[in-house]
């Protein structure tokens, strides 16, 4: 008999679906919150890949003594940043990001988002010595914007210095 007491140890059928249940409802309560954080961490990775993307070409721009334009564009998911000697046209680099919850590339300025309506892209062009040129004039900022799926926006500027900085708001000021 008491052999028998200690091989019916272990878990009763009803304790273990109450475990089975508090693991769905802590997972039901956690995945909307993982695909928030999701959509937003690929916009940041994709205004940041713009950003890094731009600062090369003004380097490049430096460095060659020879103005630059940066095309970019965004379609089917994929965020495109095309590099090309503006004196030559021959391209200088070309960088391509699948990042499917970005949904839309706007141009400013912020006060009227236009979106880049694909084949279209947005240009940033830089002279020879690093600073902007064309775009919205010689003194303002040109400005520039990417959306999620979730409808969050991070705003990015690039000075008439050449400077170029991002910010997650919907403006940078």
């Amino acid at each position: 008999m008491h052999d028998r007491k200690n091989s019916e140890t272990g878990f009763t059928l009803i304790e273990t679906m109450i475990v089975v249940a508090i693991i769905g409802i802590a997972t039901a309560l956690a995945v909307p919150n993982y695909l928030v954080w999701h959509s937003r961490s690929e916009l940041r990775r994709g205004i940041t890949e713009v950003q890094n993307q731009l600062l090369l070409a003004r380097m490049a721009a430096l460095s060659r003594n020879t103005p630059v334009t940066v095309a970019i564009s965004l379609a089917n998911g994929t965020i495109q940043t095309t590099t090309t000697n503006a004196a030559t046209g021959a391209q200088v680099l070309v960088s391509s990001l699948r990042l499917p919850h970005v949904i839309d590339l706007r141009v400013g300025p912020s006060a009227a988002w236009t979106s880049v309506v694909a084949p279209a892209t947005a240009t940033v062009s830089f002279n020879s010595m690093g600073r902007r040129s064309g775009g919205p004039g010689p003194t303002l900022n040109q400005e520039l914007a990417m959306v999620n799926d979730q409808g969050v926006q991070f705003a990015m500027k690039v000075t008439p210095r050449g400077i170029v900085n991002w910010c997650q708001d919907s403006v940078c000021l």
